[in-house]
């Protein structure tokens, strides 16, 4: 079948006629308001009226396709609705667009993404190499087993392309330094779900022993579906727009003014032109980005800027995993993974886990020197006796904390209640 896409003009139309949610959103609103015109969604409000069955939010009720669950990592699980006909020119049209990331004709790709627990990225990944115009060599091997199984399956097999969760791909690291395993024959990595980190790619390099080509699979999400696609020319973080699939808008989150210069950072918001079942219009993203190219340019790129207000937050003081990353470079602390943590007892305090290969051989005064030195308001703060004095953990992979059902590694976890 060929991709059926509707137009910005169809897809508000049909949304403010069958959705009682956004009739009522957009009561005394002209008929031929412009997107512009329309008001943003608010994520909680558009999810206390979409259930499991879509609610009110829903234009009718589903008798075919797919649905999915989120992880539920800040919140109640959310569950996506997909028709038939979504679903398949959802994955349709993002296969079309692979070949221009460097996918070759008889690439061995080994899937390690999360299946089942109705997650989406296994069976969308399948669903776009299958439909991609090279043709692939797919090993359905899924991120659910055990790591020595992962990686003794794509060091027999032979297998030149991984596509997973970062978090899969680093305990795949982590196993193959601590095992002394040679011999592999990757030669690409495609990730997706969070991001790669420049120093998690060159201790990946250097695990194999050659120069690997880093791609992500696809931007996408549970609820919003594709929203930008990699290409090879494409830098750190960077995609391009899937115009004709997902609209996509940066809006300055003070001021709710639409950004359409290069490099000024917004808050991504999409408007889906296919999904019709659970309309999707100035629905929020979740993270924030800045354009890369001039306006005008087609499918003009976009570079993703991490997620929208996510810091560690102890008392008045704020430390994003940027800041971490930051430190640990600063202290030439070779590590594999970390997570913020934040607990209260009396007074809130940050706890740092750090997963280290060797922990003996880490200088662990030295992080939390530079730690002080990178973020002198948590020493004052510490000193004022505003917060407790930060706690690090040295540890490994395994013993980091991860979602129980996509497997994503918990960057940040508040367990203040």
């Amino acid at each position: 079948m060929s991709c059926k896409l509707y137009t910005l003009e169809e897809m508000i139309k049909y949304a403010r006629t069958n959705s009682p949610y956004y009739q009522k959103l957009y009561q005394g609103i002209p008929e031929d308001a412009t997107l512009e015109q329309l008001p943003l969604i608010e994520q909680s409000d558009f999810w206390n009226h979409c259930d499991k069955h879509g609610g009110t939010v829903a234009t009718f009720q589903q008798t075919d396709g797919q649905v999915f669950k989120s992880g539920g990592t800040t919140g109640e699980p959310k569950y996506s609705l997909y028709s038939a006909e979504e679903w398949q020119v959802m994955c349709e049209c993002s296969g079309a667009v692979l070949a221009k990331g460097g996918l070759r004709n008889g690439d061995k790709i080994a899937n390690l993404f999360y299946a089942g627990g109705m997650y989406a990225s296994f069976l969308y990944t399948y669903s776009m190499l299958y439909f991609a115009p090279a043709k692939t060599i797919m090993y359905h091997i899924s991120g659910n087993g055990s790591i020595q199984e992962m990686t003794e399956t794509i060091l027999d097999h032979q297998i030149n392309c991984i596509a997973g969760l970062p978090s899969i791909i680093n305990q795949i690291m982590a196993y193959i330094n601590e095992h002394k395993l040679t011999g592999f024959a990757v030669d690409t990595i495609y990730f997706a779900g969070e991001t790669l980190y420049p120093d998690q790619r060159e201790k990946i390099c250097k695990t194999f022993g050659r120069d690997i080509d880093f791609r992500s699979v696809f931007y996408a999400s549970n609820d919003g579906g594709p929203i930008g696609y990699f290409t090879k020319d494409c830098g750190y973080n960077e995609h391009r727009t899937l115009t004709d699939l997902t609209l996509i808008e940066l809006i300055d989150p003070d001021t709710g003014e639409v950004i359409t210069e290069m490099n000024r950072p917004g808050e991504i918001y999409v408007t889906s032109l296919f999904k019709r079942l659970i309309p999707l219009i100035r629905y929020p993203a979740g993270d924030m980005g800045e354009y890369t190219e001039p306006e005008g340019v087609p499918d003009r790129k976009f570079r993703l800027l991490g997620r929208a207000q996510t810091a560690a937050k102890a008392g008045y003081v704020s430390v994003s995993p940027q800041d971490v990353a930051d430190v640990l470079n600063t202290a030439s602390v070779e590590y594999d993974a970390y997570q913020i943590i934040v607990t209260h007892d009396m007074k809130d305090k940050f706890i740092f886990k750090i997963a280290v290969s060797d922990v003996d051989a880490v200088d662990k005064e030295k992080f939390t020197e530079t730690l002080y030195q990178c973020r002198p308001l948590l020493k004052e703060a510490v000193d004022a006796e505003d917060v407790m004095a930060p706690e690090v953990i040295w540890c490994k992979m395994s013993e980091l904390e991860y979602n129980s059902r996509t497997g994503k590694l918990k960057t940040i976890i508040d367990k203040r209640g």
